[in-house]
């Protein structure tokens, strides 16, 4: 009898599980550490309605890169389509360069983070956008 009600009480678990909703990008633990890690100071998701956060005297939305260039880092809902997490993990390691950049800041977080935040990135920011003109 025991074996039974814990046999069936597995099987309710397991069931649960399989039907739960998956985890939607706007509510996933990649996005509170992109937040967290103040993403948003340069970067916009404008699928999950997420805008630029300018500084204090901030009058442009431009940053500077590593010579002194200016450039408009781009809006990542679609980010997810170009690159995996490993790929992501180097990029914001300062490991790989896009058009000759590198990312502007070199990621100072847990690898534990880095994982959640990349794989975050390269699964969940897949969103079909418009190019902008």
């Amino acid at each position: 009898m025991l074996k039974l009600t814990l046999a069936s009480m597995g099987m309710g678990i397991a069931l649960l599980c399989a039907t739960a909703a998956p985890v939607k990008a706007e509510d996933a633990a990649g996005l509170k550490l992109f937040k967290q890690g103040k993403c948003t100071q340069c970067h916009s998701i404008d699928a999950l309605k997420i805008t630029k956060v300018k500084s204090d005297g901030d009058d442009d939305d431009a940053v500077l890169d590593e010579n002194g260039k200016k450039i408009d880092p781009p809006d990542l809902s679609a980010v997810g389509k170009d690159h995996d997490a490993a790929w992501f993990a180097k990029w914001l390691k300062k490991e790989v360069e896009v058009e000759g950049h590198k990312h502007k800041k070199k990621y100072k977080g847990s690898e534990d983070d880095l994982k959640v935040i990349t794989e975050w990135l390269a699964s969940d920011l897949k969103f079909d956008v418009p190019k902008k003109k």
